[in-house]
This record gives structure tokens, C-alpha cells and sequence, in this order.
């Protein structure tokens, strides 16, 4: 049947058989069903053994030999990570980093970081610290154990730890000798013992004596009575065997341990007669049968039944002769009293009612006649509001000494002690000045010249100073800063060793005034910060600059009065009265002194001019000086009084007081002229000063 033809099967349902029937031929079709493959477990089985075959190879093809080597026997070596195994002598393990631990019995466990590099085979050594030992020694006595030094305990305990290897042992114990060898700990905690013995450092000795039941002392401690055997140290001992009636016997015994040794009896002598001598006074000198014996109170021991002479003799009392007579085993105590040898001193002090202290001891007014033994005697006469007066007299028998006394109030006796003058390192010299004045600085305005710096106000000077009688030299000022120029002004030198020197700063002057002090070992005055000075210590006694109170009172003041110039109340300056600005510096200057001529044309020797009243050269002229006081101008308004003055607390610039060889002007040649700066000049140097106290 076609599959055109129609199914007649269904238009006959009643037929019962089915007929067969031929059909058309239809090609089978290319594309069949899809059918999933599924491996059979065989199949899987052989894929995993493969895959665990080939993971193998690429395992031991990639896998490193590590062979550990330790100090230990038997060490228990284990190294992380997953693709590591141990092996019978061996780690097999990829490279790279890993964690070893490495533990043995007696040793420290370790753990280490190790690098697995590309070579097949590799080697690594391990050392373990192994652990610390433990020692016992136990001695025939017990001693102190030290090991290397240091102490470790006592014998018999167990001591621990102890680092292995070789060690020095040393054991002490009281009367037995030190013992010393080397010991060799294993370690490896193991518990090591040793037994010792110590050998005696004692020796037995036997003292006997006639007669017996004497006590004997070693080194001033009692063992025993004779006859007695004692067990004696090694080393020097001092023994003593003491017995009424009898003289104490000493020997020194240098006892050797373990070497006994008997003494030769000693035979105990009959003690001596003890004596004790006083005298009143005390410290008379003791001779008996012409030797020395010392000193009052003194014992004396004396062979017994026997006559001795004695004598005592002390300065300025009479001597004294008796006999001793010494019996056997008793004691004496004889006292005697000395008769002074006298002599008269008679003290006259000023003011009368001074009082007298003769050794100490207060004998009433100093006015009077004193008996005194004819020995030496401290002599102090004293007053309140004085100075005491110490002098050391030694009155004669039968001769009548005189001592005269003028006591002096404590401020003269401040000043006696004060020299007048002084040298500095450099042999500069010093005039000490001890004003106590009050006065007036500036000028009135009624004064021709006066300037307006000048103001008047009053001021009182009463702490005394030093102040240099001359500027600082050249030379002077070399020894400081060696390469100093003070150059010159249009070929005429200021730089002569005996000229001032000049064309230096306040800094300079003030930091000079320091080295000086340094030199001479006096505190400084200036306070400096890297080279520059920011301040000053007012009671400091170093060198520094004159204070311009003190520079006016020592230039002007004078029989009560303050002077103009230095010469006196007129122009022109007397002849030869200094160095200003004269006929000889005529090319050098604007303004001269057309009718003076000092003779130098810039600045001359420090002492070239006669000094002024207070014995200071170039007061006025040669140079004008820098001063310690900041610059600063007074009104005039205030009528406060200053007492020792030092300026204002602070400014920019310096006083600078004082004419020079350029001055020659009325102002300028005035003692109460003013000028200031901080910057070098040619014409202006410096003087030194210092406080007394």
C-alpha cells in the first residue's frame, strides 16, 4: 500500500484477519537519532590511576631531596607542608619556604624558616643548643660551691642550671682550705655528682708555760690556760699569755696548716710596778733616770725594787725632781703640782674699756698688768664694733714687759687689709678709690658750651673701686687680639705699643675687660653669647669699664668742687696740661687750639702728660674713653638721687666721656662733655676698673 492509497482497513471493521500487505520502499533517513556517551566505571577507574600515575611523575619530577643533618643522636625533624614526605634518611619537598622543627632528648627544641632552592639533592645542618646540666658535690664539710665565680649554693644541693663544657669549681668552707679544679659538664639535662674532700687549714699548737694556769689569747681573744692545745688558722697570729703578778708575753706565730707545732715553754716574768703620774697643770714631760718617757697623765711600768729619778719639766713652771720606788705586780697613782716661773706684761689698749683674753680666758680690762708663766700666751683684746687685736707674748721671769694697743673699727681694719693698689696680669696698674661723696654730674645751663645732654642731677658714690691709671696700651690690648691695628690717620701712626689703643668697639673694649678677668681668675662682669655681650653682673668683681659716676667723680671732684677742665676754669690749657686737637694736628683737623702745642699730632705715649689730682693719666685728652653705662639723657626735672649709679638698663649706643687728641672746641674740652657711640673712632679707647667687694 502506497501512501496514496487509503486504509480500507477501517471501512471493514467486521474483517477479523489481518492481510499483508506490500508497501512502498522508503529510503531510511541520514540523520539518526543522538544518542550520550557514558563511561563505563572502567573506563573512570583507568582515567584516575592515569591521572594519579601522571601527578606522580610531575611529583618526583618537581619533589627536592632534603637530607638533615644534626649535632643529636636520633632527632625528631619534621618540615610543613602538604607535598612533603618523610623519607628513611630524607625529606622529599617541593622549593620554596618552609617551617622546620627539630627536637632531641637533652637539647633545646628549634624551629627555623628554610629555603628550598632548584638543586635535586640538598643538604642542611642543624645544631641544637643542648640543654643545661645539673651538678651535686658533697664535701666532708659543708662549703659554698661557686662555679666560674659565681656562687651557685651549698654542697650537698642540687645546682642547676649549669652550661655545658668546661668549668672552674671552687669550694669554701670555714677552717678548711679552698679547693679549686675544672669540671666538665655534659649537660644534655643530665645530673652530674661529684664528692670532694677539703683539707684542713688548721695546724694544732701546744703552748706550755712556768708557772702554769696562764691565759692565753690569740689575736686578743682568750682560748684557754696553759699548758693548752689549740687549733690555730694558717696564717700570722699574735699570741698573748697573761698572769697575775707576772709580765705579759707576745709572740708572733706563723702557723702553717696542717703542721702541728709545740712551743718552747715560756717562763712568765714578775710584773713590773705600775705607775700613774699626773700634774696639775696636765702635759708636763715625764724623765725618769734621764730618758723620755712622754707626757702627763701618763702609766709607766718600772722594773720592781728599784730607785728611779724623776723629773718634770713644763714651760713656764719650775721643775720638779722626786724619786719612784716601784713594787712588784702593785700600782701607784702619784700626782704632783707644778709651781709657775711668772712674768709681768703691762697692756695699755685704746679705746680703755677693751676687753683682755689671755688663752681664752677672760682676765677683765684690757688696761692692767697680767702675771703670766713664762711660756707663750695667746693675747686677744677685744671691743664690740672693733676689730680684735691677736698677739702671742712670752712673758720672762723678773722682767716687766709692755704691750701697747690701738684697736681699729671694723671698717678701718676692712680697709687696712685692702691694698691701695694692684697689678693685673697684663701689669696694668690699679688705684683703689673710696668715695663716699655726694655731688652734682652735668653742667649748669648758665655754662658756656654746656650741651643738652648735660643735665644736672645728683648722684652719691660711696662703693669703693679700682680704676687704671692709664688707658689700655697698644701692647696691652695685643696680648688679647694679636692682630689689633689701631692704624693711622693720613700717615700718622696710633699704633705704637705705649699709645692708646683705638679704633675698637664698646664689644671689644668690654670682651677685653673679660680675658683680663680670666687671666687674673676674677668672676666675670660682662655676660657674653656667642661672642657678643647681652648683659653685665653688678657685683661681680671682674674687670669692666668705669661707670661715668665714677669716671665724673675721679675727673671732676676735687677739694669738694667740680671741675671745668682738667687745668682749671679758662681757655687756653696750661702748658703741657695734655694731647687735644693743637697747632702740631693743624693738617689733620677742622678746629684747632691755635695758641697750643702739645707736640703730637695724634695720640701720645699713655703717660706722655702729667697725671691729674687722683694720679690718672689722659683724664682729658689723647683719647676719649668708653664708658660701661648705656647712653641715655636726663631731663633735670627729677630730683631723685641716685646712689653708685650704673646707667640706663638699656640702649643702643655707649657714654664715650673724656676730650681726645681731635678735640680743641669749648664743649668739647669740658669735663662734663658727653658723647656716645657703639662703632670703632680713632680717637677713642678705654681705661679699666673693677669693684673691691
Amino acid at each position: 500500500m502506497t501512501a496514496k492509497e487509503p486504509d480500507t482497513r477501517a471501512q471493514h471493521p467486521e474483517t477479523n484477519d489481518e492481510v499483508i500487505e506490500s508497501v512502498a520502499f522508503q529510503p531510511v533517513s541520514d540523520q539518526l537519532p543522538h544518542r550520550r556517551w557514558r563511561p563505563t566505571p572502567v573506563i573512570v577507574t583507568a582515567a584516575i590511576a592515569l591521572a594519579l600515575a601522571a601527578a606522580v611523575m610531575i611529583y618526583l619530577f618537581s619533589a627536592k631531596s632534603l637530607y638533615i643533618r644534626t649535632n643529636a643522636e636520633q632527632p625528631s625533624v619534621t618540615i610543613d607542608g602538604l607535598l612533603t614526605f618523610a623519607l628513611a634518611d630524607h625529606f622529599l619537598l617541593l622549593r620554596g619556604s618552609h617551617e622546620l622543627q627539630a627536637s632531641a632528648d637533652g637539647y633545646f627544641p628549634t624551629t627555623t624558616t628554610i629555603e628550598v632552592t632548584e638543586a635535586t639533592t640538598q643538604y642542611l645542618d642543624i645544631t641544637l643548643q643542648p640543654m643545661p646540666g645539673h651538678l651535686t658535690v658533697t664535701t666532708n664539710a659543708p662549703a659554698q660551691v661557686y662555679i666560674d665565680g659565681q656562687l651557685m649554693g651549698v654542697s650537698g644541693e642540687r645546682l642547676s642550671p649549669i652550661e655545658p663544657g668546661l668549668h672552674q669549681l671552687q669550694l669554701l668552707a670555714e677552717r678548711y682550705q679552698p679547693l679549686r679544679q675544672d669540671i666538665t659538664i655534659e649537660g644534655l639535662d643530665q645530673h652530674q655528682t661529684l664528692d670532694l674532700q677539703l683539707a684542713p687549714n688548721w695546724a694544732d699548737i701546744s703552748v706550755a708555760s712556768e708557772p702554769a694556769g696562764a691565759t692565753l689569747s690569740v689575736d686578743g681573744q682568750a682560748v684557754g690556760e696553759t699548758p693548752i692545745t689549740a687549733q690555730l688558722l694558717a696564717g700570722k697570729h699574735t699570741l698573748q699569755l697573761q698572769l697575775p703578778g707576772h709580765k705579759s708575753w707576745q709572740h708572733v706565730l706563723r702557723v702553717s696548716a696542717q703542721t702541728a707545732e709545740t712551743l718552747p715553754v715560756v717562763t712568765l716574768q714578775k710584773a713590773d710596778g705600775l705607775i700613774t703620774l699626773n700634774t696639775t697643770p696636765s702635759g708636763a714631760n715625764i724623765t725618769i733616770d734621764g730618758q723620755f718617757y712622754g707626757r702627763t697623765p701618763l702609766q709607766v711600768e718600772l722594773a720592781p725594787e728599784q730607785k728611779y729619778s724623776l723629773t718634770l719639766l713644763k714651760e713656764g713652771y719650775q721643775p720638779l725632781h722626786a724619786s719612784l720606788s716601784p713594787q712588784s705586780g702593785a700600782e701607784q697613782a702619784l700626782s704632783y703640782s707644778l709651781k709657775p716661773t711668772l712674768g709681768d706684761i703691762q697692756i695699755s689698749a685704746t679705746p680703755e674699756d677693751a676687753l683682755l683674753y689671755v688663752d681664752g680666758v677672760l682676765m677683765g680690762r684690757a688696761n692692767q698688768t697680767v702675771s703670766l708663766p713664762t711660756r707663750q700666751h695667746r693675747i686677744r683684746i677685744s671691743k664690740s664694733g672693733y676689730a680684735d687685736h691677736s698677739a702671742t707674748v712670752l712673758p720672762r721671769g723678773g722682767l716687766q714687759q709692755k704691750l701697747s694697743v690701738q684697736l681699729l673699727t671694723e671698717e678701718e681694719y676692712k680697709w687696712k687689709n685692702i691694698p691701695p693698689q694692684l697689678l693685673t696680669a697684663a701689669q696694668q696698674k690699679l688705684l683703689l678709690f673710696k668715695p663716699n661723696d655726694r655731688f652734682s654730674m652735668g653742667a649748669s645751663r648758665r655754662e658756656q658750651g654746656r650741651r643738652a645732654n648735660e643735665a644736672q642731677h645728683t648722684v652719691v658714690l660711696n662703693k669703693a673701686f679700682y680704676l687704671g691709671e692709664r688707658l689700655v696700651s697698644n701692647g696691652e690690648y695685643r696680648q688679647f687680639d694679636r692682630f689689633h691695628s689701631s692704624g693711622h690717620v693720613q700717615g700718622n701712626s696710633l699704633n705704637g705699643d705705649d699709645q692708646p689703643a683705638v679704633n675698637l668697639s664698646w664689644q671689644q673694649a668690654a670682651l677685653y675687660c673679660n680675658w683680663l678677668s680670666e687671666r687674673d681668675q676674677l668672676p666675670p662682669f660682662y655676660q657674653v653669647e656667642n661672642g657678643v655681650v647681652t648683659g653685665f653682673e653688678p657685683a661681680a668683681k671682674g674687670y669692666r669699664l668705669a661707670t661715668e659716676a665714677e669716671w665724673a667723680w675721679a675727673a671732676r671732684r676735687r677739694d669738694g668742687a667740680m671741675l671745668k677742665y682738667a687745668w682749671g676754669d679758662q681757655l687756653p690749657p696750661a702748658k703741657g696740661s695734655g694731647n687735644f686737637g693743637d697747632r702740631s694736628a693743624a693738617k689733620l683737623l677742622g678746629n684747632i687750639l691755635f695758641d697750643y702745642d702739645d707736640g703730637y699730632a695724634v695720640t701720645a705715649p699713655s703717660t706722655a702728660f702729667p697725671p691729674n689730682h687722683n694720679q690718672l693719666y689722659d683724664i682729658s685728652g689723647n683719647a676719649a674713653e668708653w664708658i660701661n653705662d648705656y647712653y641715655g639723657i636726663k631731663t633735670g626735672l627729677s630730683q631723685q638721687v641716685e646712689e653708685n649709679p650704673m646707667g640706663p638698663e638699656k640702649g643702643d649706643y655707649h657714654v664715650i666721656r673724656g676730650s681726645s687728641w681731635a678735640h680743641a672746641t669749648m664743649t668739647d674740652l669740658r669735663l662734663s662733655y658727653r658723647d656716645y657711640g657703639s662703632a670703632a673712632r680713632n680717637d677713642v679707647g678705654f681705661r679699666i676698673a673693677r669693684y673691691v667687694e
